[in-house]
């Protein structure tokens, strides 16, 4: 079985939830793990699950976003898949999420640049996953900029081996450069209320973290709200 978990994603000021980060997991109602290898999964597949899930989810939850691995983001059928479904997501704004995982061979800059500009037409919001990580560099940043409306900073991918005092130098790095570019802000991994108000100071637009809000499965059409099952 496939189906969605979500992260909520809250709003700095005021500090509320105003959608989900979608995860894919496969298992059972008792038993879920992350995938072994993600491009096994097709756009139709994900697109199915989102026309079953989207509906299920409340309605201050507007924004949806979807993870896809390079090598997803840039195959044209999963644009052209998710444009055939905007108008069945009960009204959700959804953004396509590019992962800082490598591909197995190297992508040439042009294509992936047609693939963001691709989004962009289709009017979805494109997000770059975890900058500074990965293949998420300050490169592919550049490259893809005019075509981007978010970065997400992920403090997690720094931890253990790093203190949070450590990492605020990268984060500085990426906050200034996205109110230079003048792009929507995430910081994920808020793990703690110390996190929280230190992390409040650098005054992002958005923030995830398990101090905010665990991963849970996400309803499908048919569920009831007693399904959620927490992380």
């Amino acid at each position: 079985m496939l189906r969605f978990w979500g992260q909520p994603k809250f709003s700095r000021d005021p500090l509320e939830p105003v959608g989900y980060e979608l995860f894919l997991r496969e298992g059972s109602m008792t038993e879920w793990e992350v995938p072994s290898d993600f491009s096994k999964f097709t756009a139709s597949q994900i697109a199915n699950l989102l026309i079953q899930t989207a509906p299920a989810l409340p309605h201050n939850m507007k924004s949806l976003s979807v993870n896809l691995d390079i090598d997803q983001f840039i195959d044209p059928q999963f644009c052209q898949t998710f444009v055939s479904i905007q108008n069945e997501i009960s009204c959700r704004h959804l953004s396509i999420e590019l992962t800082e995982h490598p591909s197995d061979t190297p992508i040439p800059d042009q294509i992936l640049l047609a693939a963001t500009k691709r989004y962009t037409d289709a009017n979805f919001a494109v997000i770059l996953d975890d900058v500074g990580s990965g293949d998420n560099q300050l490169k592919r940043v550049k490259l893809l900029n005019n075509y981007v409306n978010e970065y997400k900073f992920a403090v997690q991918n720094f931890r253990p081996g790093e203190s949070l005092e450590a990492i605020v130098p990268k984060l500085s790095f990426w906050c200034d450069l996205a109110r230079t570019n003048n792009k929507v802000f995430t910081i994920e991994g808020v793990e703690s209320k110390k996190d929280l108000l230190t992390l409040s100071d650098y005054q992002a637009d958005m923030l995830q973290g398990y101090t905010l809000g665990r991963p849970v499965l996400l309803p499908i059409k048919g569920d009831s709200e007693k399904s959620l099952v927490h992380c």
